[in-house]
C-alpha cells in the first residue's frame, strides 16, 4: 500500500524590510508682519535696544563732558587763567581791554621776580577786585621814592619800560617783611597801588603775565633786565 508522505515544506523567499520613509522636520514659522502679535514683539525688542545703546552712548558723552570741565577748572585754578584788563594802570605797557594770558603755577612753585606784571587781589577786597601792577620791591627790601626816582636798597632802580620824563610821586619809604612785596602800576599818575594801599602779601598774587592774547600786541610779554 501506498504509504502517506508528509508535504515537504517550500522554502520562502526572504521578506524584505519596508522602507521607512523619513519624517522631515516640523517648520518653524517666524513672526511676520502680517501676524500683528508676532511683529508688535520684535518691534519692541529692536526698539529697546535702540533706546539702551543711546541712553549708553549718552552717558559716556556726559561723562567725557565732565571730565572735560573738571580739567578746566583745575587749569584755571593751579595752572593759567585768562584775565581781562580793564583801565589805563599799566599803560603804555598794556591796554585797556586786552586778554592776557596769566601764569598762576610759577607761584606756587617759585617766587616773584622783580618785573613781574601780575595780576592780585587788591588787599582792601581780595573776593572781588583784581589788579594789574608791576612788582617793584621783593620781600625783605626797602623801596624809597625820591624826586621821582625809585630806590630799591638805596640803589636807584633803571626802569626803562617806563616813557622818558615820567613823574613818579610821592615821595615815601617802605620796608617790606619776607612775605610782602612792593607793586605800582606803569602810568604812574593814574595807578592806585603799593604807594597808596601799601606793600602786597605774596598770598594775594593770583599769577604773572606771560602773554597778550589779543591787539596788534599778540604775543609773549618781555622781562625787564635789572
Amino acid at each position: 500500500m501506498p504509504q502517506n508522505s508528509s508535504p515537504v515544506p517550500v522554502p520562502q523567499p526572504p521578506i524584505a524590510p519596508t522602507p521607512t520613509t523619513p519624517v522631515a522636520p516640523a517648520a518653524v514659522t517666524l513672526s511676520t508682519p502680517s501676524d500683528p502679535h508676532g511683529a508688535f514683539v520684535g518691534r519692541r525688542v529692536v526698539g529697546s535696544e535702540r533706546l539702551f545703546r543711546g541712553i549708553s552712548y549718552g552717558f559716556e558723552l556726559l561723562r567725557g563732558i565732565l571730565i572735560i570741565i573738571i580739567l578746566l577748572v583745575l587749569f584755571n585754578l593751579f595752572v593759567a587763567t585768562v584775565f581781562r584788563i580793564s583801565g589805563e594802570s599799566m599803560f603804555p605797557s598794556f591796554l585797556d581791554g586786552q586778554f592776557i594770558l596769566v601764569d598762576r603755577l610759577s607761584y606756587i612753585v617759585s617766587e616773584p621776580i622783580r618785573g613781574d606784571v601780575v595780576v592780585l587781589q587788591f588787599p582792601g577786597d581780595p573776593t572781588r577786585r583784581k589788579f594789574i601792577k608791576r612788582v617793584i620791591g621783593l620781600p625783605g627790601e626797602t623801596v624809597r621814592i625820591e624826586n621821582s626816582v625809585v630806590f630799591v636798597n638805596d640803589e636807584p632802580l633803571p626802569e626803562t619800560y617806563l616813557p622818558k620824563l615820567l613823574q613818579t610821586a610821592p615821595n615815601l619809604t617802605r620796608l617790606l617783611r619776607s612775605d610782602e612785596v612792593f607793586v605800582m602800576g606803569d602810568n604812574r599818575p593814574n595807578s592806585n597801588d603799593s604807594r597808596f594801599f601799601g606793600p602786597v602779601p605774596k598770598r594775594n598774587l593770583i599769577g604773572v603775565s606771560r602773554a597778550v592774547l589779543s591787539g596788534e600786541a599778540f604775543g609773549f610779554v618781555a622781562q625787564p633786565a635789572f
